[in-house]
């Protein structure tokens, strides 16, 4: 027997059944429609890697930026032209500076947001795909103080550009996948504490 003879068989008049069918299409035409409004990317490298960077802040030379993830302990290591190194872990929210000049660190709680991610309650709204380093990205936009900042990310969470306003802020020169050495994301054992200023204040 088929469908349609059981359907009127059970007393539901076929009318009623092609009502039921336009009603469940719809459904699952505005569920669709309610998931890819709440897509948003990965922003968190899902495996390590060594990311070096191109650097342009507003009337300053361009430097260079080395950044390497360990993915599984959310921890991210910045070397910025060999100056200085920030650590910063992302699960604590705290960040790690050091400096190789002095051999000194201090950890600063409440790590400030970079240029490159938005605010945790932020919508970001997704455009174009992109070849960036070599690597495809997609990009993803948002507005915050007025400015409109867009990012191109690869599909685990790489970072591979930063536009503010029209102008390329950061911009990935290389992306090497590999594992990471852990002491990398730790405090050197010959690095001693910092002074706060003025000699105030726990490191």
């Amino acid at each position: 027997m088929t469908f349609s003879r059981v359907m009127q068989a059970k007393g539901l008049p076929m009318a009623g059944l092609c009502c039921f069918g336009s009603i469940a299409i719809l459904i699952v035409l505005l569920t669709g429609h309610a998931c890819r409004a709440e897509e948003q990317p990965t922003l968190v490298p899902t495996r390590d890697v060594d990311v070096r960077y191109d650097v342009t802040r507003p009337q300053q030379p361009k430097v260079r930026q080395r950044v390497r993830w360990l993915a599984g302990e959310h921890l991210e290591r910045v070397d910025a032209s060999g100056r200085s190194t920030s650590i910063f872990d992302r699960d604590a929210h705290v960040v790690t500076l050091l400096t190789p000049a002095t051999r000194t660190f201090r950890k600063l709680d409440k790590a400030p947001r970079r240029p490159s991610e938005p605010e945790p309650d932020a919508l970001l709204k997704r455009g174009g795909e992109a070849v960036v380093a070599g690597l495809a990205c997609t990009e993803w936009s948002w507005t915050e103080d007025g400015e409109t900042h867009t990012i191109c990310t690869t599909a685990d969470g790489v970072m591979l550009r930063l536009v503010v306003d029209g102008q390329t802020i950061i911009e990935a020169r290389s992306v090497k996948y590999g594992p990471q050495k852990a002491d990398l994301f730790r405090v050197p054992a010959n690095y001693t504490p910092a002074l706060a200023p003025e000699g105030d204040g726990e490191p």
